[in-house]
């Protein structure tokens, strides 16, 4: 199979320099990811030029003068909890069904995200809002509302659990967890669809629209911080984990974008087809996941090294439309057009898991942060509606 070529237009170190006395970069915003850097010291002969006490000091007494008591008795150590994480299904144990929430049925893609600090799952299942629910005792906690044109594409939870952004249409509006009250409407461009928007690592948060506009705000005064326009069909909009830069899938040009928070450009990865789709980037920012569907035997999972372009794995998955993947990279989840649910080690796509999850249709998948659990969302069988199931193992039934 022929492996991607790397295409990353890369800096000059004078370039660099008229850009920083041009644009003074914004306080707070990291630097470029490390592997752009180490891409950059690797090939830059290859690549053509871019346009970013002592003890107690009493005396010591003799032993015999010393007061006898009777040793002390450690009181045991706790037993160690189970484990959560689905990586570490005992072989032949299975996934089970842990709860399940009615929502209405619908054609229109159900959003589903976790809190990264609590058992809360989020979702807009039934109409224009979205809800809290509390996984430990199996209620809801509350509703998100205000909402005008659509129900969200994007939900995204702040990393202390404090916040919840959604999109508006071209807007983005920010929500407190704890009592529900919107704190900020945000606007991003007019007439455009939001691709991802989300938080950082360091707190701040960014939207991008399918046209290439992005910008990036401070939750602490709910401020722009920088607004940039890299034109294209964007398809894809997934952040490197440090925080420092987005990768934007450019359709129209058949390539990975990489851009610093500021709109600068770092390089781009080239894809092979039209039809590959960036879902993930590594925790160390050194590859990218893809889904590729050529058509039989060519499609599945395939893991890019983001400086040199090989291809690192190839997963044959056919008949596979949906994926979620573990923060820390270990655990790939899918599912098929014929409800079957697969688990996949990374990054040597270890299969450790293959079961039905009998129902009529699986719509949807997200994974929780710690890996614990998996929400589909699905059509059941005959006229039992829809809903949105949560799956993990027995012992961590909540």
């Amino acid at each position: 199979m022929p492996k991607l070529a790397l295409n990353v237009p890369l800096v000059t170190a004078a370039a660099l320099a008229l850009v920083s006395c041009a644009q003074p970069r914004p306080a707070g915003i990291p630097t470029a990811p490390a592997v752009i850097a180490q891409a950059a010291g690797a090939l830059a002969t290859v690549l053509p030029a871019a346009t970013s006490a002592p003890f107690s000091p009493t005396e010591s007494r003799p032993a015999a003068a010393l007061p006898t008591a009777a040793p002390a008795v450690r009181p045991p150590e706790p037993a160690p909890s189970p484990s959560r994480s689905l990586f570490d299904l005992a072989p032949g144990e299975t996934l089970e069904l842990l709860r399940e929430i009615p929502i209405a049925r619908t054609d229109f893609g159900v959003r589903v995200a976790f809190s990264p600090v609590s058992d809360v799952l989020l979702h807009n299942g039934n109409g224009m809002r979205i809800e809290q629910f509390d996984l430990v005792r199996g209620e809801p906690l509350g509703e998100l509302t205000g909402f005008e044109d659509f129900p969200p594409f994007t939900i995204s939870v702040s990393p202390d659990g404090s916040a919840v952004l959604a999109d508006d249409g071209p807007e983005i509006q920010v929500w407190l967890s704890a009592t529900g009250e919107q704190v900020a409407a945000l606007a991003l461009a007019p007439f455009s669809m939001v691709i991802n928007a989300g938080f950082l690592s360091d707190g701040l948060f960014f939207a991008v629209d399918s046209n290439g506009i992005g910008a990036i705000w401070d939750p602490g005064s709910w401020g722009e911080i920088y607004r940039f326009n890299n034109p294209g069909w964007i398809t894809a909009a997934v952040p490197f984990p440090d925080g420092s830069a987005l990768a934007l899938q450019d359709t129209r040009k058949q390539e990975i974008s990489i851009l610093d928070l500021t709109g600068n450009r770092l390089g781009a990865v080239p894809l092979a087809r039209a039809e590959d789709r960036l879902l993930s980037i590594s925790p160390t920012g050194d590859r990218f996941l893809l889904h590729v569907d050529y058509g039989y035997p060519t499609e599945g999972i395939r893991i890019v090294d983001v400086a040199s372009g090989e291809t690192l794995l190839d997963l044959p998955m056919l008949n596979f439309r949906q994926f979620a993947v573990s923060n820390d990279w270990s655990l790939l989840a899918a599912v098929g057009v014929q409800n079957e649910l697969r688990l996949y080690r990374l990054p040597d796509g270890q299969l450790l898991l293959a079961q039905p999850l009998e129902v009529a249709r699986t719509l949807g998948i997200s994974m929780s942060g710690d890996a614990a659990y998996l929400a589909f969302y699905v059509f059941k069988s005959g006229n039992a509606g829809a809903a949105i199931q949560v799956w993990g193992r027995g012992s961590d039934r909540p």
